[in-house]
C-alpha cells in the first residue's frame, strides 16, 4: 500500500510539472545581427546572405514605423542583388491594381509624383521617407515591385459580409476563407479580446468575428498574390521577398501559411527584432533579423 502511495505521488508530481512547463525560448546576445533560429546562434550578414541563396521566396516582417527596420532591410536587399540575385518585393502597402504605377516606377520611368498616385497616404499612412530606401535598393539592383494586398472595396464587402458589389471571383475567395486555424486564432486572441470599433446594433462577439474574418482575408489574399508571384519566378537567381506586417508572418501561421497551402515553393521567414533583445520564443520564424532602436 505505501509503496503504491508512493508510486501515485511520482506521476502526479511528474505530471504536475510538466504542464507548467514555460514556453520554449532562445536566449541570445544583445550584440547579435542575425540569428539563425534553426542552428540557435548569431551569424553575420554576410551568412544570411549565403544561406538565402538556397531559396526564391523569402517573407520578411515589417516594424511600419521603424526607419531604422527599413534600412537594415535595404542594406540586406542590396546585399543580395550584389549577390547575384533579381530581387522582386511583393509589398503589403500596395494591390495588384498598382502594379503597372509600381512597374514603371521601379523601372525609372515614372515621371510624375509617385506617391500622390499611388495614394501612398491613404494605403500606409507612414512617412514615406521612412520606406523610401527599401524601393531604392530594389531599384538599384534592378528588381521589380508588386502590390498583393486587398482593395479597400474587397476588404469592406468582406467586413460587412456583402458580396453584391463585387465580382464572383471575390466572391468565391470569401466564402472559401479558412476561418479554423485554431493556432492562429489563439495568436490573435489577445488582439481580438476588445473590439473597439461597433457598428451600430452590433454585439462584441459579432464585432470580434468581423475583425478576425478581415484579418484572415489580408492573409488568405496577399498568400493567394504572392503564391501567383512565385508561378512566374524562372532562374535560382530569382528572388521573390514577401514584406508585409510581421504579426502577418509569426510563427508561419499567416500569410505564409495560406502561401505554403498553394505553393510548393520552399521559402523562409525572417522577423525584425530591436537590438537589446535577448529572447525569442522557438518557432517565431526561421531567422531574427536585428536593427537599432529608432530615436525617441
Amino acid at each position: 500500500m505505501r509503496n503504491s502511495i508512493l508510486i501515485l505521488f511520482a506521476f502526479l508530481f511528474f505530471f504536475g510539472c510538466s504542464r507548467t512547463q514555460p514556453p520554449l525560448r532562445h536566449v541570445f546576445k544583445p550584440s547579435c545581427k542575425i540569428y539563425d533560429m534553426k542552428q540557435a546562434r548569431c551569424i553575420d550578414e554576410a551568412e544570411l546572405v549565403r544561406r538565402l541563396g538556397a531559396y526564391r521566396v523569402v517573407f520578411v516582417g515589417d516594424h511600419h514605423d521603424s526607419a531604422s527596420m527599413h534600412r537594415v532591410l535595404a542594406k540586406l536587399i542590396g546585399d543580395l542583388s550584389r549577390s547575384g540575385r533579381h530581387v522582386t518585393l511583393a509589398n503589403e502597402w500596395f494591390t495588384p491594381e498598382d502594379d503597372a504605377l509600381l512597374a514603371r516606377y521601379a523601372a525609372g520611368a515614372f515621371d510624375g509624383n509617385f506617391t500622390e498616385a499611388v495614394g501612398w497616404k491613404k494605403k500606409a499612412g507612414y512617412p514615406f521617407a521612412s520606406y523610401a530606401p527599401i524601393y531604392a535598393a530594389v531599384r538599384k539592383g534592378g528588381g521589380s515591385l508588386y502590390g498583393i494586398n486587398m482593395s479597400k472595396r474587397l476588404q469592406k464587402a468582406i467586413s460587412d459580409n456583402n458580396d453584391t458589389n463585387i465580382s464572383t471571383a471575390q466572391r468565391r475567395f470569401a466564402e472559401g476563407l479558412d476561418m479554423n486555424l485554431t493556432a492562429h486564432k489563439a495568436m490573435l486572441s489577445p488582439f481580438f479580446a476588445h473590439c473597439h470599433a461597433e457598428k451600430r446594433g452590433e454585439s462584441a462577439e459579432a464585432c470580434t468575428r468581423r475583425m478576425y474574418r478581415v484579418q484572415v482575408a489580408w492573409d488568405s489574399y496577399m498568400g493567394k498574390e504572392a503564391a501567383k508571384l512565385a508561378k512566374t519566378l524562372g532562374t535560382r537567381s530569382d528572388m521573390l521577398i514577401v514584406f508585409a506586417g510581421a504579426m502577418h508572418l509569426e510563427y508561419g501561421l499567416g500569410i505564409n501559411a495560406r502561401f505554403a497551402r498553394l505553393s510548393r515553393e520552399p521559402f523562409v521567414t525572417i522577423l525584425p527584432v530591436p537590438q537589446g533583445e535577448t529572447h525569442a520564443d522557438v518557432g517565431e520564424a526561421d531567422y531574427l533579423l536585428f536593427y537599432p532602436r529608432d530615436a525617441q
